[in-house]
Formats: structure tokens, C-alpha cells, sequence
């Protein structure tokens, strides 16, 4: 009976992992895939991370996993922090909203701008691609440390 029992609790763990790696692999190409990088240049990523020292930095939209293009040509990033570089959260409050235009067909697009993508202050922040009329695509959390 212990066999039978240890067998079947086995099975059933078995099963819940493989459901959750299931949804996981699901989940990660059902959602837009938005990340950071140092910069981009010469069609390469250069120091894709979710912390940088302070200064400007490019972000990443990749669609391609999920099989769709932006369907938008103005989009922005609303940039927000969250935590200083002590870690205390205060009210959240908006620090820049910077304004692109991209082409609706497009499903890897970098966004760059060294004057306004620009991250001072050490601290924790998201960064949220967004498309009108106030509408989310992606988002992102990133780490700004001194440098």
C-alpha cells in the first residue's frame, strides 16, 4: 500500500511540475518581451541587464516569439521610480514619459534617446511601454546604482 501511495504522490508531483513548466514556456511567448541593454549598435544587444550604473541606456522590444508586430506608430516610455537607492518607497511618481515613432509592422524594435533615456539617480524603476490612449504593451523593472 505504501508503494502504491508513494507511486501515485510521485506521479501527481510529477504532473504538477510538468503543468507549470508547461504554462511557463506558454506564458514566456505570450507576452511581449521587454528588456534593457547598455546600447545598440551594429545590430547587436551590447550588456543586456536589469542594472546599470547611472546614465542613458537602450530598451528592448522583441516580438518575434509571440509572432505579432507593434500594430502602433506612436508608442512611449513611461518611466517611473519606484525605490530610491536606499530602498524606501515613496508615492510613485512619473519621471519622464519619452515619445517614439515606430513602424506598426515592426517586431524588434530598440528604443534609444541619450538625452531624455537617462537614469540619474540610483534607485529601482519601471519602465513601461505604452500606446494610446494610455494603454500598456510591456514593462520593465530596472536597478540604477552609482557609479
Amino acid at each position: 500500500m505504501k508503494t502504491t501511495l508513494s507511486k501515485t504522490a510521485s506521479m501527481l508531483l510529477l504532473l504538477s511540475a510538468m503543468m507549470l513548466f508547461s504554462v511557463n514556456l506558454y506564458s514566456q511567448t505570450d507576452s511581449p518581451h521587454f528588456y534593457f541593454c547598455e546600447s545598440y549598435k551594429d545590430g547587436q544587444e551590447i550588456n543586456v541587464s536589469n542594472t546599470f550604473s547611472t546614465g542613458y541606456l537602450t530598451a528592448m522590444l522583441d516580438l518575434r516569439p509571440m509572432e505579432i508586430t507593434i500594430g502602433v506608430s506612436d508608442v512611449a516610455l513611461e518611466i517611473t521610480m519606484i525605490a530610491d537607492e536606499h530602498g524606501f518607497y515613496d508615492a510613485e511618481q512619473v519621471i519622464d514619459v519619452v515619445k517614439f515613432t515606430v513602424d506598426p509592422g515592426w517586431d524588434y524594435i530598440y528604443f534609444t534617446d541619450e538625452e531624455n533615456l537617462k537614469f540619474d539617480k540610483p534607485g529601482v524603476y519601471r519602465v513601461m511601454l505604452m500606446k494610446e490612449p494610455n494603454e500598456q504593451i510591456a514593462s520593465g523593472l530596472l536597478k540604477i546604482t552609482s557609479k
